[in-house]
């Protein structure tokens, strides 16, 4: 009778152990930043200045006409990918932030290629604007995305 309890003792204790650790090994803990207003506000003006800066082009000037030339746009390309930066290098410092550190990276990668596709051909067809907006809309929705998660992650509602 003594071995039997000892026998169903170690399988109790063996049973146990193995969903402990059958549960701890199904865990992950994944770290995040906590969410940061003041970045949340400069992705949301940043992304208006953008949209702004396609749509202005788009409604105010023609591909024909010479209007859309590079040199009419220099400024707001440069006064917008010192904006990205800003983000990028805001993000950088956050510990546990690679995934918002990757869309800045290939937002702001993206806006210096399209710069330079502008720059090259000293002008921009109708639907290229409308493609970059686009691209640069989703980018931003990302951006958006990933600075509410972090509110939500480290404040549940209730």
């Amino acid at each position: 009778m003594k071995q039997v309890l000892k026998l169903q003792s170690k399988r109790t204790l063996l049973s146990i152990l193995f969903v402990g650790i059958l549960a701890l090994s199904s865990c992950k803990i994944t770290l995040i930043p906590d969410y940061n207003e003041a970045i949340a506000k400069q992705i949301d003006n940043t992304a208006m200045s953008v949209d702004k800066f396609y749509l202005t082009m788009l409604e105010t000037t023609t591909a024909s006409g010479g209007e859309r030339s590079f040199n009419n746009y220099a400024r707001q390309y440069v006064d917008i990918e010192v904006e990205l930066s800003s983000l990028l290098n805001k993000n950088k410092i956050r510990p546990l932030n690679e995934n918002s550190v990757r869309i800045c990276e290939i937002t702001l990668q993206l806006w210096r290629k399209y710069k330079e596709e502008h720059k090259t051909k000293n002008s921009i067809s109708n639907g290229i604007i409308k493609l970059n907006q686009k691209t640069f809309s989703d980018l931003f929705y990302a951006m958006q995305v990933a600075e509410k998660g972090k509110s939500i992650v480290n404040k549940p509602p209730q």
